[in-house]
């Protein structure tokens, strides 16, 4: 069974819940991913249900929507030495404005938030990446932003072409603008995209 933790961000008490859960329910492995979730293994077909709604309501989803599924954030300035903004608390907020916003959102649009540009969040093959900056925030003064990749991919999806996300001149945001950021572009690859078109392919098509 997978689930979903937000922007990969989890806590202590709510991995020993899990660890309770998944014993209860004849489990005694627990994984994690490269993509930032997590799995339980061992899990008999006849209690599967049952794990799914206890996983839900200590808020790790094995049915995420698009949104909880496709965030994903490098550990930040918060613990890293080397990271140069927010990640993980970014990621929430991104989500928890998605949700809110374009909750009905029926395509997967991966979003990678790194806090340097190591990439250890591997920003250059998301839909889109963001690569952890300072930015030039609307009072003049440099503030916590990123430069913005677009279209990148590992070719594992239906329709989707492997390739590094384009690094546009001077396409930055700041990180308080970057939840109406990714609204408008989302939005927009909605209104403009042809049937059946990936995220990618409509950023390579589009001005």
């Amino acid at each position: 069974v997978g689930l979903s933790p937000i922007a990969g961000r989890t806590g202590g008490q709510k991995l020993i819940d899990l660890a309770d859960l998944a014993e209860a329910h004849g489990s005694y492995r627990l994984r994690t991913t490269p993509m930032q979730k997590i799995l339980v293994l061992d899990v008999a077909p006849e209690k599967v249900g049952s794990l799914v709604a206890g996983a839900e309501q200590i808020g790790l989803s094995a049915r995420p929507n698009a949104w909880r599924r496709s965030v994903m954030a490098c550990t930040g300035i918060e613990f890293c030495k080397l990271a140069i903004v927010e990640t993980k608390a970014r990621g929430e907020e991104l989500v928890a404005r998605l949700e809110e916003r374009l909750r009905d959102f029926d395509a997967d649009i991966s979003i990678h938030i790194n806090g340097c540009p190591n990439a250890c969040a591997r920003t250059q093959v998301a839909d889109i990446g963001l690569k952890g900056q300072l930015v030039v925030g609307p009072d003049g003064r440099q503030v916590e932003g990123f430069q913005v990749h677009l279209g990148g991919g590992l070719g594992l999806a239906q329709g989707q072409t492997a390739g590094f996300g384009r690094k546009l001149r001077g396409l930055k945001t700041t990180a308080e603008e970057l939840p109406a950021y990714v609204e408008r572009l989302a939005t927009r690859y909605l209104a403009g995209r042809t049937e059946g078109e990936p995220f990618a392919q409509w950023v390579l098509r589009v001005e």
